[in-house]
């Protein structure tokens, strides 16, 4: 397809944002500037997950868009369609292995050119978002990877969403939880790597399963995965966490059967540094491995906070 120099300026500032965010505020640019005063909505799957219905990520109307359900029903019927043309609007469809991944309305007749312009630049856009996220991924065990902590971390603490508050649920705070699978070395020597490999890949899964959508879980590094999640207090949080804990206690992985986690956790202080948070947590869980692991720590019941000095002479393994 031919793109227009325009278009080609607009494809190439979409493929330089380097974070998802700039991203999404670069599309937006985008379209605003090729639809101005056009009515639009953009759907997208969070997460970009095939699994996830899709959400309004934007919306410039002075009309109501269709009916999502209308929206998706006509593009499944049209499979095989990109571009979907209305008598007084057209819709671009973003597919991925079939699955519909997300939506674009615009509310107007558009001439053909513009039309196939904008459903070019919405498949950058998409093509980007899912190279960055998955700059974002551990390959193993398909968690957050170590390198994305530090922002989310700094994202939270910084962000309008430090608190959150639900309707009738009350204010939530975030919390950062550290995870090591107790004597993990034995597991590599006695089995083998391979069978390492595959209870790394089995806790990830149990971790991802039993927090909500909402919070975040990494892969820390070798054995040990961190969990961005949120609730009422510091009792609710370490409540939550010996759930997860006794979840895998009473897993059967195969040939190990059985293992245990060890858990410290700390409260996210809006004035704290990453470095101090994880020094909190990483305390939390040490205690944890020292004194009979399988357990969960809050920091808090340490009574140490302000002293910077780790107590780190444990064996881990």
């Amino acid at each position: 397809m031919d793109i227009s120099p325009c278009g080609h300026e607009f494809a190439i500032s979409l493929l330089q944002m380097r974070s998802e965010n700039d991203l999404y505020k670069r599309i937006q640019t985008i379209l605003t500037e090729l639809l101005p005063d056009i009515p639009m909505a953009m759907y997208l799957a969070p997460s970009l997950s095939d699994k996830e219905r899709l959400k309004l990520l934007a919306l410039s109307s002075s009309k109501t868009p269709p009916d999502l359900e209308y929206l998706l029903a006509r593009a499944e019927t049209l499979k095989h369609k990109h571009i979907l043309f209305g008598d007084n609007h057209l819709c671009i469809v973003l597919r991925s292995n079939k699955a519909i991944m997300g939506l674009l309305w615009i509310g107007e007749k558009l001439p053909t050119a513009r039309s196939y312009l904008i459903a070019h630049l919405i498949n950058v856009f998409y093509h980007q978002l899912n190279t960055l996220a998955l700059s974002r991924i551990d390959p193993l065990t398909q968690l957050l990877n170590r390198q994305t902590f530090d922002d989310k971390v700094i994202e939270i603490t910084t962000g309008e969403g430090f608190v959150i508050e639900r309707e009738q649920q009350g204010v939530r705070k975030w919390y950062l939880a550290l995870f090591d699978i107790d004597h993990f070395k034995i597991v590599n020597d006695n089995f083998g790597h391979v069978i390492g490999d595959e209870v790394l890949l089995l806790v990830a899964q149990q971790l991802k399963d039993n927090f909500r959508a909402e919070d975040f879980v990494f892969r820390y590094g070798g054995e040990e995965f961190a969990v961005l999640f949120q609730a009422h207090d510091r009792s609710e949080a370490g409540s939550l966490l010996n759930r997860v804990r006794k979840v895998i206690s009473a897993f059967n992985f195969p040939q190990v059967k059985k293992l245990t986690i060890s858990i410290g956790y700390t409260v996210l202080e809006e004035i704290a540094q990453v470095s101090e948070l994880v020094h909190e947590a990483d305390l939390a869980l040490y205690y944890a491995k020292k004194h009979g692991r399988d357990q969960v720590v809050d920091f808090e019941e340490l009574g140490i906070a302000g002293q910077a000095k780790a107590e780190t002479d444990i064996e881990l393994f």
